[in-house]
């Protein structure tokens, strides 16, 4: 007897599909209810979901747990063995009845001077600081890269709305063309005028929603679901320290702080090569039982490197090390000069861009909000056309796009600012990192 078919009654099948449509609008509603996501917040759960963030921290335990093991010596060498044992004639392979035969037990160790474990030790140390940087620099970045993408949809649900704004007076306005052309009150010239200005609109809607969409799929990298929350309130963009211009402060950048650490790695290198000029020494002893006729030994000793070639070995890996120490410190002067660089101009241009938003907002916002004024007030008088009203609507539509993008120029300027320099300086101790 094979399987029933399954039968459900309309019914049923109309209370499942209530269900479903219940439950798809309880996801909705939840997704519109969801409160808005302030700029910190999205830094505090992209730095809590950060696996490179997790990674640097890891290098820095591994470097940390080499140091301990590198300022201890060497294991030492258990040896046994057998000496002179006989291969031929009557006492072949016997390992008692010659009396130069002697099975051997011994020990032998290596040993490193106190100061060249310490060094090896604090080169590690010096590796796990530099991991740390390196960690403090991934999340710089990370808080700099979310910023900027929060920050892009922050400015382009903005633009949207200005554009949707001009975008529903416009069609408005084709709605009241329809009818006055139909009476005669208005020119064809005027409808397509206005048409050809909706779709430049709807042009730029698309635009910026795709930005949006880019920005949503930046911030889910590290913000998963919450990417797609609304962002909250604009942070005051305005507001830097004033010591942020000082030279000092370019020492506080990671990126610096960490290469700071590898000049101290090439010095410590250079020590280690300085102290490896003289070799390391090793001592044994060993234990020897010969056959019960004879007696046992204790044999003991200490091997020497013998450096008769020290110029072309030794003094040169000193000369080299010495070389990469110069070389590390020319990279390190350029990037000093570069950051200061890259700080001082970044600083000028946000201060300048926040010149030109006041004085713009200050000067055109008023032209243009007459300009629109005057001309509705002509239009409605009959004294102009619907042309020139649209046009001064899109040249107000067009200086708050501009002061906006000014607005969000700035905003990303204060993001690389903030991040990058502010606050890792504000979490530098106090004198910096020591070599």
């Amino acid at each position: 007897m094979g399987p029933q078919p399954f039968f459900i009654s309309p019914r049923a099948a109309a209370r499942l599909l209530q269900a479903v449509l219940l439950g798809l609008s309880a996801q909705l509603l939840h997704a519109e209810q969801a409160p808005p996501i302030t700029l910190e917040e999205a830094l505090s759960l992209a730095q809590a979901n950060a696996p490179a963030l997790s990674a640097a921290s890891l290098g820095a335990q591994a470097a940390q747990a080499s140091a301990v093991s590198a300022g201890q010596l060497p294991d030492p060498i258990l040896r046994a063995g057998v000496d002179n044992l006989p291969v031929n004639g009557a006492d072949r392979f016997s390992l008692d009845r010659d009396f130069m035969t002697m099975r051997r037990i011994g020990l032998m160790q290596e040993y490193v001077s106190t100061e060249k474990r310490q060094l090896q030790r604090k080169r590690n140390e010096l590796e796990a600081a530099s991991s740390e940087l390196a960690r403090a620099a991934a999340q710089a970045n990370l808080r700099r890269d979310v910023a900027l993408a929060w920050l892009d949809r922050y400015f382009a649900i903005k633009n949207r709305e200005l554009l949707t704004s001009l975008q529903n007076e416009v069609q408005l306005q084709l709605r009241t063309l329809d009818s006055q052309l139909r009476a005669g009150k208005a020119m064809a010239t005027e409808q397509q005028m206005a048409a050809a200005m909706l779709l430049q609109i709807d042009d730029r809607v698309l635009v910026n929603d795709r930005q949006e969409r880019v920005a949503i799929i930046n911030l889910s990298r590290w913000l998963d679901a919450a990417a797609q929350r609304t962002p909250g309130q604009l942070p005051d963009i305005r507001r830097l320290p004033e010591s942020l211009v000082h030279g000092d402060v370019v020492h506080s950048a990671p990126q610096l702080r960490q290469h700071e650490q590898e000049l101290n790695i090439a010095r410590t290198e250079l020590k280690l090569a300085e102290q490896n000029r003289s070799p390391n020494w090793s001592w044994e002893i060993a234990y020897q039982q010969r056959g019960s006729d004879y007696s046992n030994m204790v044999s003991f000793g200490v091997s020497v490197p013998l450096t008769f070639n020290a110029a072309r070995r030794q003094d040169q890996d000193v000369a080299a090390r010495r070389a990469q120490l110069s070389q590390v410190e020319q990279v390190h002067e350029n990037m000093v000069r570069e950051t200061r660089t890259n700080l001082l101009s970044a600083h000028a241009e946000w201060q300048t861009l926040i010149d030109r938003h006041q004085k713009l907002a200050a000067a055109l916002l008023p032209i243009t909000q007459q300009r629109v004024e005057l001309s509705l007030a002509a239009y409605r008088s009959a004294q102009t056309t619907l042309a020139s009203v649209l046009e001064a609507r899109r040249a107000e539509v067009e200086a708050r796009m501009q002061l906006l993008e000014l607005e969000r120029e700035m905003a990303r300027l204060w993001a690389q600012l903030q991040y990058v320099y502010v606050d890792p300086m504000n979490a530098t101790p106090q004198g910096g990192p020591q070599p």
